[in-house]
């Protein structure tokens, strides 16, 4: 290669920014492909299980979303705390902190699965779910997912972006081969389930490989740990935060089971599944960026991905509001009148949750945890709105739309609100 090829691509690669390309460019890799396989799942498991079976594994898969809300606290704490140490070069004060947040997370864990399995058979007469031993097998399926997103986390704030997007596809390509085997030998929802235990056991296997050496040559004696009440403190209200976040974007499906019935039920789990994809767009720029919000207040960190992720979704949501039938034939074989309508509607309502998805980690990447507990009463609406406003489905996703809207407009006006701040007090730019 020419000499003054050399000197640019190497003057690139000393830029901050080329980095932040890059690793978009692996994490936005990885998430297609996983999409891919998730895709991949819903369309062979849609096709071969009966409707109502299926619209029940879906519901119950939204139900998981919302139980994984504490692996996903602990990944976004692991990572934010990550990428501070990795950011001062202290490797073996991160590598401890991930191993003794494993041996707290196994035992808490534990007792909670068990609680779970003691009240699977309330939880099956309140949700209709198809039998208590599925109930049991989505807590199974929580308590493995849980250390996924805790190594994940790691692996995100020490922006090992390669290793963290091949643990994902582990868990999307086994999701697909288990539930692929599983619904053509024509077993039920809670096989199924259990195909998605084992891919997330794989996920974790992936993730562990690269922190191996977490448990060799770490000693005790350590003590540059951020004391325990800040640790504490950051992962309450992220809890919260996110807690909040799952349901504004899980409660319809979890509820549709509730409120719907035959073929309204059928068409809106695979219409809102459908719709859906606009929601993973921003995954993989939320994913690059955090670690490095953490330790820069660059306004270009949000502002471009929120920009880019809009257009995204915009482009995304007129393709499938003009063909919807294409990614409806593709993906599950239906062409019914009320299948393509529920997809023109819902597709819309996603874009909120994409953004949301997207505000709300920046906040937490620069510590900011408590502007985010907002969304617990905005959530409380919601779900006031869905239980008085559910008498068809087109009313279910009006209230998801309201709900996604309401949670942008107050997160954006919080990420304003902390951008103008940064730039009164001068805060210093980082490169991103």
């Amino acid at each position: 290669m020419p000499a003054p090829w050399n000197n640019l691509l190497g003057r690139l690669r000393q830029h901050e920014g080329w980095h932040f390309a890059y690793d978009s460019f692996v994490v936005f890799t990885g998430s297609g492909l996983i999409g891919l396989c998730y895709a991949l799942f819903h369309g062979v498991v849609g096709r071969v299980m009966d409707q109502e079976a299926y619209a029940a594994l879906v519901a119950l898969i939204a139900l998981l979303n919302v139980l994984n809300v504490p692996a996903g606290v602990i990944s976004t704490t692991m990572a934010r705390y990550v990428a501070e140490f990795v950011h001062r070069n202290d490797t073996a004060t991160w590598r401890q902190l991930v191993q003794r947040g494993l041996k707290v997370t196994t035992p808490v864990a534990l007792i909670i699965l068990l609680m779970w399995c003691l009240a699977a058979p309330w939880f099956r007469a309140e949700l209709q779910a198809p039998s208590v031993a599925a109930l049991i097998m989505v807590g199974v399926c929580a308590f493995v997912g849980l250390f996924s997103p805790l190594l994940g986390g790691a692996l995100q704030g020490s922006r090992r972006f390669g290793w963290g997007a091949l643990s994902g596809l582990g868990v999307a390509a086994g999701r697909l081969v288990f539930g692929a085997v599983l619904a053509v030998l024509g077993l039920g929802v809670t096989w199924l389930l259990g195909g998605v235990a084992a891919s997330l056991a794989l996920g974790v296997g992936l993730a562990w490989w690269p922190l191996r050496r977490a448990w060799q040559g770490v000693s005790d004696a350590v003590t540059d740990l951020p004391p325990a009440r800040a640790i504490q403190g950051y992962f309450w209200n992220v809890l919260l935060a996110q807690g909040a976040l799952f349901l504004l974007v899980n409660a319809d499906m979890i509820l549709m089971a509730r409120f719907l019935d035959g073929q309204e039920l059928a068409a809106y789990g695979k219409a809102a599944q459908l719709s859906r994809v606009v929601f993973f767009l921003p995954m993989p720029l939320a994913a690059a960026m955090f670690p490095r919000a953490v330790t820069s207040a660059n306004p270009r960190l949000i502002l471009g991905p929120v920009l880019l992720t809009l257009a995204v979704c915009l482009v995304a949501a007129g393709f499938m509001t003009l063909w919807p039938e294409l990614p409806m034939q593709l993906l599950y074989g239906e062409r019914g009148e009320l299948y393509l309508t529920l997809t023109r509607g819902y597709v819309w309502a996603a874009i909120p949750l994409a953004l949301i998805n997207l505000l709300a980690p920046y906040l937490w990447a620069r510590h900011e945890t408590v502007r985010t507990l907002w969304l617990v009463p905005a959530c409380l609406l919601y779900l006031v709105a869905l239980f008085l406003c559910h008498q068809s489905p087109q009313q279910m996703i009006l209230c998801v739309l309201a709900g996604g809207t309401l949670a942008v407009m107050l997160l954006g006006w919080l990420t304003g609100s902390l951008l103008r701040a940064d730039a009164r007090n001068a805060v210093p730019l980082a490169q991103p």
